[in-house]
This record gives structure tokens, C-alpha cells and sequence, in this order.
């Protein structure tokens, strides 16, 4: 691990606790992670990062909610992740009021802006660096600035935003760190930043023998493979303060598929399951079944997100330079 990569990246661990683990990416072309021993986060080798442009266009073209990898438009991913990004709004609601100014940085689809925007926020402003993604997200909610840009480029206000969400970005930028003081820079003193990514612990890359899913969980556009630990290190040394959470994303039989299968559901929307049989006895047992995995994957700290919830302070003593 090298000294300077490291604190570009944002984090003052020692360069000594860094192990090199051969990984395979999803694209079937094998890299190298460093693995921080203490805390279990992993950083992506360099020579493997994908460069600035790459979410402008090609992003959508390699990765979609078809497993056998074809193309799907926006409006297909609207629907196909509804109930996730139904899940993932009942994370914050109760924070939004008619008097909030609401950002989103990375708002793909706009699945999570439209719940806002129909909640009755004073203000929507999201950043989104997909082009095909940015205008449906006009398209859907005309009232919404779309800055159509990753977030260093994109012109916003300091102090100004109640509330800032990031759900599944993080991982994806080359500095964390900066990424994060930005946040911190844009929200006003009492502001929530919620940050979403995925689990380096996720129960079925730590605790399920699937050898197709130590494959697929890997690929070129993360940079960063957080833990609850190194995630909350990451955002108490801008500043914020708060906690880490686990979040189930997918269904337990998602994972049972996979037990099973060694392979992914063919799409995103079948891994949600809700309404399987005609027999309500049968639709509750199976409600059931979710509710308790769900509980026992959360209490681990083993879902396939992890959720940091904080708040900007002022004069706390944070780190922030």
C-alpha cells in the first residue's frame, strides 16, 4: 500500500496493516484489493480504477439490473427497484418537512428524488453524472435542479441543504475524504447527511459458500469496500457525527437463490419478494420468514449496505481542515 494513495484517499491507517488479496471483478478480469487488516475495508488496486468519464455513458452499459447483462433503460429501472428505493426513502422520511432543501448526490433513476419531491420538500436538487439518467430524472420531476455532473464539478451552495443523501456513491469516488468535507461544506449546522454503501461484511460474501458471489460482488467502479468501522472513521474525521447501521437490501431468498444456484436472480425485481401465492397464509408465512432474517442479518451487521446517519456540528472539535 502506498503512503500517498492512502491519504489521498482520506484515511491515516497504517500502511503496514495492508495485506494484498487477489480478487476477481465481475467482468471476469482478476485485480488485487489491500485489505486493511484492523477494520477489514478494502481499496481497490489503482491500476484497475475506471477514469472520470466512465459514468457520463459507459456506466449503464456494463451494469444494469439484468444479470445476463443487457441494457436497461431508466424507466425499467424506476420499476424494477421500486421496493427498494421504497425502503430506502422510509430511512429518512420522518426527517423531511414542507420546509426542507433536499440534495441527492447520485440519484440514478431518480427512484428515491421522486418520493421526495411527491413528499412536498421546499426544494429538490439532485447530481447526477449519467446523462440517460439526468434526463429522465427531468423528465419525471420537472420542478428538481438537475445538476447533470459528479459532485465537485457541480455548482452548489454552501450552508444551504437540510439534508443530503448518498445512496450508493461513496465507493464509486476517488477521494472519499473530500467527497465527504464537501457534504459537510454544503449542509447547514444541524444538517443530516445519509450515506448508503455496500457491506465488506455482507453475509453472503463472509458467511455463504458461494463462489459465483465472491466474483460478482467485486468490480472495477468501486474503489472502496467499506465496514461499519471504516466508514464511520471515514465521516467522524470531517466532522459528522452519528452511527452506522446494517440494511437487508435483498430479500433472504435472494440469498437463498444464490445458496442454491451459485448465481443471481436474472433480474433486480425478482429479488423482492411480496405477494408469491394466492393463499394469504402462505403470503404472511413468507412475510414472516423476511422480518426475522432481516432482524438477525441487521443485529450482525451482515446486510448488504450499511447505513451512516449523522449530523453536522460545529466547533465539536472535529477533525476538519
Amino acid at each position: 500500500m502506498r503512503l500517498d494513495l492512502l491519504h489521498n484517499l482520506g484515511f491515516d491507517y497504517d500502511v503496514d496493516d495492508f495485506t494484498l488479496k487477489p480478487i476477481t471483478l465481475r467482468d471476469g478480469d482478476e485485480a488485487v484489493l489491500w485489505f486493511h487488516e484492523p477494520t477489514g475495508h478494502g481499496i481497490l488496486a489503482s491500476e484497475f480504477w475506471v477514469q472520470d468519464d466512465f459514468y457520463s455513458e459507459k456506466y449503464r452499459d456494463e451494469f444494469s439490473a439484468d444479470s445476463e447483462g443487457r441494457r436497461k433503460k431508466s424507466e425499467e429501472h424506476f420499476h424494477i427497484y421500486k421496493e427498494l428505493n421504497d425502503r430506502q426513502f422510509n430511512l429518512f422520511k420522518d426527517r423531511l418537512t414542507s420546509e426542507t432543501k433536499f440534495l441527492e448526490i447520485g440519484c440514478a433513476h431518480g427512484g428515491i428524488v421522486s418520493r421526495v419531491n411527491d413528499f412536498g420538500v421546499k426544494e429538490c436538487q439532485v447530481v447526477e453524472p449519467n446523462i440517460q439518467d439526468s434526463d429522465f430524472v427531468k423528465y419525471k420531476n420537472p420542478n428538481v435542479i438537475v445538476h447533470n455532473s459528479i459532485l465537485k464539478d457541480a455548482d452548489l451552495p454552501k450552508d444551504y441543504f437540510d439534508i443530503i443523501v448518498a445512496f450508493d456513491v461513496v465507493e464509486h469516488v476517488f477521494n472519499p475524504k473530500d467527497f465527504l468535507k464537501k457534504c459537510f461544506d454544503l449542509l447547514k449546522e444541524n444538517g443530516i447527511l445519509v450515506v448508503a454503501i455496500p457491506n465488506h461484511n455482507d453475509v453472503l460474501l463472509t458467511n455463504y459458500e458461494c463462489e459465483k458471489y465472491q466474483k460478482f460482488y467485486y468490480h472495477k467502479a468501486h474503489i472502496n469496500y467499506f465496514t461499519s468501522h471504516s466508514i464511520l472513521d471515514l465521516c467522524e474525521s470531517v466532522g459528522f457525527q452519528g452511527g452506522v447501521k446494517s440494511f437487508l437490501d435483498y430479500s433472504f431468498f435472494n440469498h437463498v437463490h444464490w445458496q442454491q444456484n451459485n448465481k443471481p436472480m436474472l433480474s433486480a425485481d425478482k429479488a423482492f419478494v411480496s405477494n408469491v401465492s394466492k393463499n394469504e397464509k402462505i403470503n404472511e408465512f413468507y412475510k414472516r420468514v423476511e422480518l426475522e432474517y432481516e432482524k438477525l442479518i441487521n443485529d450482525e451487521m451482515l446486510g448488504g449496505a450499511l447505513i451512516f446517519n449523522g449530523i453536522k456540528k460545529i466547533n465539536t472539535g472535529q477533525k476538519n481542515v
